[in-house]
């Protein structure tokens, strides 16, 4: 409410003296560009109407420059800026500029790193080298990075991993099972989604020698881009910064970023989520802009805000709480982003109306005088945003901080007077393009939780029962003989349950993953509810199909009939072994079944280290090895089999016999 109350009052004429007298002059004006010795740049601004100087400088370099395993050394490097040097403390440091009642801060986000100093006038100067010292060369000794390693840390929430933070590492979320995010499917930008980000680590892999290396090869003049916004006489500015930024080494330059890679596609998602309306997303990407078009996608972005919030929340229907169009960068990859959330029944009208906006542009339909009210009006927003050292200091920061796209600072009141609709419909036609569309649409569910819960409760039993009816064999229990379970030694048991587990999670991971890549090429690409949970119903139904088929193979009795012997599984399965196609069955202990070649092709269910086990073996050479509670019970019963069979049964210990006989 407060953000839209001042764009608000900000679109109303000023009226009112001194207000009117601060607007009136286009602070964005008269920006001057020199060049220092050894090839800094310096933007200075003369404000006369701001008592309060801000001075900057920002490096189109940051995040995206950490070497991967050693993440967080852009910030690092940023805190050893401020840190102790011989003959002052970090205390004495800070205390300079707070005592004469300035601030200063810096900041490293993925594509620059900024510091800045606002102080009164009469101090700009001393402020002025300050921010020279706090930049110049540093030491980077062991002492002094071992003590700011902790401030670093607890501002990015960095600690040991625990057993949860490696599970989610190494197994619900490695970086190999990771789709590609937004910046790396778009534009090919590797960011730290796609990597093992550990803060802890990478942290304490820093040394003052990784500092050292980025600094020199990062913190260079030509790198560098001085800014100087206050009442202050130009004269006295350049004649410090000459002697001070000035005397900061020459350096190669840093290579220039990637050039952003163009997909050339359309990309759509559609979700449904437990949410009280709709939520709706929509970019335009943009790939090495020329520097004319940022000033016309800047006004673009202003424009659409204005128009999309007076038709969709202030006008009659009132669809959503308020549309917010941003921009983003990151060095040459840029989008413009139009999002909020809308009601659910008026979603079809607002994708309407931001369509009709865009047609407007690329048509360059939009009646001339609407058009000269709505750039007047951004033209006043604009002025009095850009009124104070401090606003004209946040285009550097945001828009302007990369020397290498813009030599001078733009004049943006005048740029956007400029404007006419035909510099929109070539923008438009040019960039705002169906095939660099990315739409992310969020639908609320239309089934309530508890329905939610029953349909998959249902459909795992589904599952079970098709599972069921595919794996079970009937048996004519009339006939069964015996029936013994098989008997796992302890040790035994729990070495299958974990490995049982293990195999359970990497199977199930695997799948989860194969799930999510088919639903993020196929099933999200369809605004249907009912393809896509169907969709979902399918994998769920074949997720509980696996599972109970792996369970099929995890013997547990053995079942004796007239003729056959039956091996039955934890689900449903069993598997026949006629009495004819028995070929032996013998006593054996450990020895003679683990350290020998009747391992191969055995499924071996105990270990026979105190007793010896049955071995019992199929003509096609398959075999198993286990215990029951009473063997000689059993063998009693599989001996009386052999007149059906005409196999010879034997019970001779292992040590009479070596081998299967033949």
């Amino acid at each position: 409410m407060r953000s839209c109350l001042l764009l608000a009052i900000a679109a109303l004429p000023f009226q009112f003296g001194n207000v009117h007298a601060q607007v009136s002059v286009n602070p964005f004006a008269d920006f001057e560009t020199h060049y220092l010795s050894n090839g800094l740049k310096l933007w200075y601004k003369h404000l006369s109407t701001d008592p309060v100087v801000s001075i900057s400088v920002a490096l189109p370099f940051g995040a995206d420059q950490d070497p991967p395993g050693k993440e967080q050394l852009a910030h690092f490097a940023e805190h050893m800026l401020f840190s102790d040097r011989p003959g002052r403390t970090e205390e004495e440091i800070k205390r300079e500029i707070e005592e004469r009642g300035g601030v200063y801060n810096a900041s490293v986000s993925a594509d620059r790193s900024f510091y800045y100093v606002r102080i009164g006038s009469e101090h700009a100067l001393f402020a002025l080298e300050w921010l020279y010292r706090i930049l110049a060369p540093h030491a980077m000794d062991q002492e002094i990075v071992d003590r700011q390693r902790q401030p670093v840390a607890l501002e990015v929430g960095a600690r040991p991993r625990q057993f949860f933070d490696w599970l989610w590492a190494c197994y619900l979320y490695p970086p190999w099972l990771r789709t590609p995010g937004f910046w790396e499917r778009e534009f090919g930008i590797t960011t730290l989604a796609s990597r093992d980000y550990y803060p802890y680590a990478s942290l304490n892999r820093i040394g003052p020698s990784d500092l050292r290396s980025f600094y020199d090869r990062y913190y260079v003049p030509g790198a560098m881009t001085l800014t100087v916004i206050g009442d202050v006489p130009m004269e006295a500015v350049l004649e410090k910064a000459a002697a001070t930024f000035g005397s900061l080494p020459r350096g190669p330059e840093p290579p220039p970023p990637a050039v952003p890679r163009d997909p050339k596609r359309y990309r759509q998602q559609i979700f449904w989520a437990y949410r009280p309306n709709a939520f709706f997303t929509e970019r335009f990407k943009f790939y090495s802009l020329p520097t004319r078009d940022e000033i016309v996608l800047i006004f673009i972005s202003r424009l659409l805000d204005k128009r999309l919030n007076e038709q969709l929340r202030f006008g009659p229907r009132k669809a959503t709480y308020g549309l917010r169009v941003a921009l983003a960068s990151r060095g040459a990859a840029s989008y413009l982003q139009v999002s909020g959330g809308i009601k659910t029944d008026e979603l079809d009208f607002a994708r309407t109306v931001l369509q009709q906006e865009l047609s407007t542009l690329r048509n360059a339909s939009l009646p001339e005088s609407i058009f000269a009210a709505d750039r007047a009006a951004l033209i006043q927003q604009l002025q009095v945003a850009g009124a104070s050292s401090e606003g004209l200091e946040r285009w550097v920061r945001d828009f302007f901080f990369d020397r290498r796209v813009r030599e001078d600072f733009p004049d943006l009141a005048a740029e956007f007077g400029r404007l006419t609709l035909t510099d929109l419909r070539d923008f438009a036609q040019n960039h705002l393009l169906a095939e660099r569309r990315v739409v992310t649409l969020i639908r609320p569910l239309p089934i309530n939780q508890v329905l939610a819960i029953a349909l998959v409760i249902a459909l795992a039993w589904l599952g079970v029962r098709l599972a069921r009816r595919w794996l079970t064999r009937p048996a004519e229990m009339t006939r069964l003989r015996y029936a013994a379970h098989f008997k796992l030694p302890l040790l035994y048991r729990g070495l299958a349950i974990l490995l049982l587990g293990i195999l359970v999670a990497i199977a199930g991971r695997l799948l989860a993953y194969g799930f999510q890549v088919l639903a993020d090429r196929m099933l999200l690409t369809v605004d249907s509810f009912a393809v896509q949970w169907t969709a979902y119903a399918a994998m769920w139904v074949a997720s509980v199909l696996l599972l109970v088929l792996l369970l099929a193979h995890i013997p547990r009795k053995l079942l004796v009939f007239e003729d056959e012997v039956r091996i039955k599984y934890l689900s449903f399965r069993s598997v026949s072994i006629s009495a004819g196609a028995i070929e032996s069955v013998r006593l054996r202990r450990f020895r003679d079944v683990w350290l020998s070649r009747h391992i191969w092709r055995c499924l071996p269910l105990t270990f026979g280290l105190l007793a010896p086990g049955v071995y019992l073996r199929r003509a096609d050479r398959r075999a198993y090895f286990f215990e029951v509670r009473d063997r000689d019970e059993l063998m009693r019963v599989l001996t009386s089999l052999q007149p059906c069979s005409g196999v010879r049964m034997s019970d001779d210990p292992p040590s009479q016999e070596g081998g299967a006989p033949g």
